[in-house]
């Protein structure tokens, strides 16, 4: 019998081509039953990881770094399918510069998430103080309404990612003013990761190396069959298929499908946490990391289903 299992994500837009590599067995075939969680927020799906609730799953380095810090039981296994920072700055179209943000609503997915994190370093670069010069709110469950948060003004922008992002600014609801894999200021970061509860790792690494062989033949389907990739997004998220093909096509350039992580754009991501003072302590790599399943994303792999 399959084993059961929730692999967490901390968004509804994530984990798309986790859906399609289910549909296609590859999990099935790992001897897993395998269903996409959503807990909404970095450090709330964070937590889920700590306590064991969840086993296995993906966030961003900045909640994670940022747990991982204050002694979270968990580790780094592999990364997710966004290697790259591909979260976008939208802002409504009548506002034209950084100015005028002073007083307005801006959104991120939670307090203390990826989006947050991003958002705070963008204002403080354009001299807006994130604490006195506006309003960050968390969304949290209210996530996937942020589009029709824009539509009828409850907010004014918010840090998010695809495909709500070609949603939004297809509708003329925003326009993009950053894409945080391209500014100048932030070097190249590794963003979503793969990380397992301690007990998991020391218990079940079976398991582990399990849910890692099915993302990696997951992502690499997706990439070698992008016309099911737009398909299953556009019936999954209720949109055009134009509208999800140019959504894949913002963001593909920072994608990676292979599960490896970029051991330089983690580096990159601590020293990134480390200046905006999230960090409760030092870490290091081979505290947070457990480098063993790396081995995995270099064995060659059977991406077609039998």
């Amino acid at each position: 019998m399959p084993i059961t299992l929730e692999y967490g994500v901390p968004t509804d837009k994530c984990g798309l081509q986790l859906l399609l590599g289910i549909a296609k067995g590859f999990f099935r075939e790992e001897g897993l039953d395998l269903s996409v969680k959503v807990v909404y927020g970095g450090p709330e799906i964070a937590a889920a990881y700590d306590s064991g609730r969840l086993k296995i799953g993906e966030l961003g380095t900045p909640p994670c770094l940022t747990a991982l810090s204050n002694g979270h039981r968990f580790k780094i296994v592999g990364s997710g399918v966004r290697r790259g920072a591909v979260q976008h700055l939208v802002i409504r179209p009548d506002l034209e510069h950084w100015k005028d943000l002073r007083g307005r609503r801006l959104a991120a997915l939670t307090i203390g998430s990826c989006s947050y994190w991003f958002l705070r370093a963008l204002l403080k670069k354009h001299d807006v103080d994130p604490d006195k010069d506006l309003e960050i709110i968390g969304l949290g469950d209210r996530y996937p309404q942020v589009v029709e948060l824009l539509a009828n003004g409850k907010i004014d922008g918010a840090v998010i990612a695809e495909p709500n992002v070609t949603i939004a600014e297809s509708a003329g609801l925003c326009c993009v003013w950053v894409s945080l894999a391209s500014v100048d200021f932030l070097p190249r970061l590794q963003w979503t990761v793969c990380v397992a509860n301690l007990d998991v790792i020391e218990h079940e690494p079976a398991l582990v190396e399990a849910v890692l062989r099915g993302c990696r033949r997951s992502y690499r389907y997706a990439a070698e069959n992008p016309e099911e990739w737009v398909r299953l997004g556009a019936r999954h998220f209720g949109i055009g298929e134009e509208i999800m093909t140019r959504a894949i096509e913002r963001e593909i350039g920072d994608l990676h499908f292979d599960c490896e992580i970029d051991v330089d754009g983690l580096k990159a991501a601590i020293e990134f946490q480390e200046s905006l003072g999230s960090l409760a302590r030092p870490i290091a790599l081979d505290d947070i990391v457990d480098f063993k399943f790396q081995k995995l994303f270099m064995e060659p792999i059977l991406i077609s289903p039998h």
